[in-house]
């Protein structure tokens, strides 16, 4: 059985050597063979969001990086493995560059898994799947999270076998070995995870102060013609309407230039409040959304930064909302971490249906129940505190029934396929069958 590793360690260290080197002797003790992508070493550009790999050329990422590479191996392989320090309850900005990618493995089209909709097979068989995470101490929260999202992964990508391993600190080789061993006997076995039980959010938010000065950072790559950004410009009007100043930044563009990156973090360590808005990928937020979170955390713990508060607003292309609440349980979790007190969070399902990167303003009524919910956000916010309850069951329920919304989409795949020729190859399995 081919096994595929992505090693999603930022770095070559101690730790991520003795992770790495008893998972293969483990393998080679088997005779499996694996491959290793060494994610820090792979040429990975971001996830741009424009589904050419499902309407312009089906099942191959647009971009011809080594993501096209990683995507045949995983799509011909029978196990695949992500090493990854856990990070907030998630997985590395290294390894998620990579993850954001698989979608061109699965197909647009809607079907209904566990009683909710997700993206159909594209091809017959899929791998096996084993996450190991790393944390250099232990963190009931944070392990939670992760084990959630290893599980909504293994829904996704079909693992027909899933197991979630997390590695604590640094245990002495023969433990380690026989934790490693535990995880691929349980492969072996055919386990599968089950969701884990998420942090209470709610129960985590805090009060905060009044903000004077609030800051709504757009996690998208369409920048100012995303959906996260009608959302997060909409919910800054309601501030700046109850006395706050208000400023919108977007993250993409401020990464991959020093002083930018560093402009940023000084005008999130000047807001009283930030506001996350983003897109889910793949069960959690863009990888450049963890890059951010990643520099913040080091930057506030460096000067020991605390005070400020911190919301979000997630947004995916399922019409259940709770598909974001992983993503959001990251964010609260980053909050604890980084000296942020959590104000909670919004998840709307279907957004890019009813929305579609559109001005709330601009759209009818089916927008009013995401208005309202925004409204009184802004409302708890504006007065320090956190985001009731009441805002998120405003838009608990879809627009359109979720029935319909698979039924439109599908539609709607094959229409915007045509635009490239593509209608008729929707379908394409261009990297083959799975091995057994």
């Amino acid at each position: 059985m081919k096994t595929v590793i992505l090693d999603g360690f930022a770095a070559e260290d101690a730790t991520s050597r003795h992770i790495r080197t008893a998972l293969l002797n483990q393998l080679a003790s088997r005779n499996q063979d694996a491959q290793v992508f060494t994610l820090r070493e792979n040429r990975i550009g971001n996830c741009a969001g424009d589904f050419f790999c499902w309407l312009r050329s089906p099942g191959v990422c647009n971009t011809d990086d080594d993501n096209r590479v990683i995507a045949a191996a995983i799509a011909g392989a029978g196990l695949l493995i992500y090493l990854t320090p856990v990070v907030f309850g998630g997985y590395s900005a290294t390894l998620k560059k990579a993850v954001d990618h698989q979608i061109q493995n699965i197909l647009p089209f809607f079907t209904v898994l566990k009683g909710e909709t997700h993206h159909a097979k594209r091809y017959d068989r899929y791998a096996d799947f084993l996450v190991i995470g790393w944390q250099p101490a232990p963190n009931t929260g944070a392990e939670s999270i992760f084990r959630n999202l290893v599980w909504r992964n293994s829904l996704n990508f079909y693992a027909p076998a899933s197991w979630c391993e997390i590695v604590t600190g640094d245990p002495a080789e023969e433990t380690l070995a026989a934790q490693i061993a535990s995880a691929l006997a349980a492969i072996a076995h055919r386990r599968a995870l089950s969701g884990s039980v998420l942090p209470l959010m709610a129960g985590r938010a805090a009060q905060g102060s009044p903000p004077r000065r609030a800051l709504a950072l757009v996690g998208s790559p369409r920048g100012h013609q995303s959906t996260s950004h009608a959302i997060g410009h909409y919910l800054m009007q309601q501030l700046e309407a109850r006395g706050a100043q208000t400023e919108i930044a977007h993250v993409y563009p401020l990464l991959n230039n020093p002083q930018k990156t560093e402009a940023l973090l000084a005008q999130i360590d000047a807001a009283d409040l930030t506001v996350l808005a983003f897109p889910i990928y793949v069960d959690s937020l863009p990888a450049p959304d963890i890059v951010l979170l990643e520099r913040l955390a080091a930057h506030r713990n460096a000067r020991s930064g605390q005070g400020g508060g911190l919301a979000a607003l997630a947004n995916c292309g399922f019409p259940e909302a709770h598909h974001a609440a992983n993503a959001l349980a990251v964010c609260a979790e980053f909050a604890a971490q980084a000296g942020f007190a959590w104000q909670g969070g919004l998840a709307l399902g279907a957004g890019e249906g009813l929305v579609r990167g559109r001005p709330l303003n601009e759209l009818d009524g089916r927008v009013l129940p995401l208005k309202n919910a925004l409204i009184l956000a802004a409302e708890a916010l504006a007065q320090g505190q956190p985001i009731p309850r009441e805002a998120q069951r405003l838009i608990d329920r879809p627009f359109i029934p979720a029935w319909l919304y698979r039924l439109f989409g599908a539609a709607s795949w094959r229409q915007q396929a045509r635009r490239w020729g593509a209608q008729n190859d929707l379908k394409r399995k261009p990297y083959g069958r799975i091995d057994s």
